[in-house]
C-alpha cells in the first residue's frame, strides 16, 4: 500500500509541476502577445505619419514642379536672337556716349 501512496503522491507532484508550468507559459504567451500587439500598432502609427508627411512634401513638389514648368515656358518664349542683337546696341550706344563723353 505504501508503494501506491508514493505513487500517487509522485503523480500528484507532477501534475501540480504541469499545471504551474502550463499556467507560466499562458502569461507568458499573454504578454508575448500583448508586447506583439502593441509593438505593431506603435509600427503602424509611426508608418500612418511617416505617409502623411510623404503625402503633403509630394503635394509641395509637385506644386514647385508646376511653377518650374510656368517659368520655363515664359523663358523659351523668349526671343534669344533678339536679346543679343539688343546687348549688341546697347554696347554700341555706350561706346558712342563715352566716346562723346571722352572728346
Amino acid at each position: 500500500m505504501n508503494q501506491y501512496s508514493d505513487i500517487i503522491r509522485l503523480t500528484e507532484g507532477l501534475l501540480v509541476v504541469i499545471g504551474v508550468a502550463g499556467v507560466v507559459y499562458a502569461v507568458f504567451k499573454s504578454q508575448t502577445t500583448k508586447q506583439t500587439i502593441s509593438s505593431q500598432k506603435e509600427l503602424i502609427e509611426t508608418l500612418t505619419t511617416q505617409i502623411h508627411e510623404l503625402r503633403t512634401l509630394h503635394l509641395e513638389n509637385e506644386k514647385a514642379i508646376a511653377k518650374l514648368s510656368g517659368q520655363l515656358e515664359v523663358y523659351k518664349e523668349i526671343p534669344l536672337k533678339e536679346i543679343g542683337e539688343s546687348l549688341k546696341q546697347l554696347s554700341e550706344t555706350q561706346k558712342k556716349i563715352l566716346s562723346k563723353i571722352t572728346k
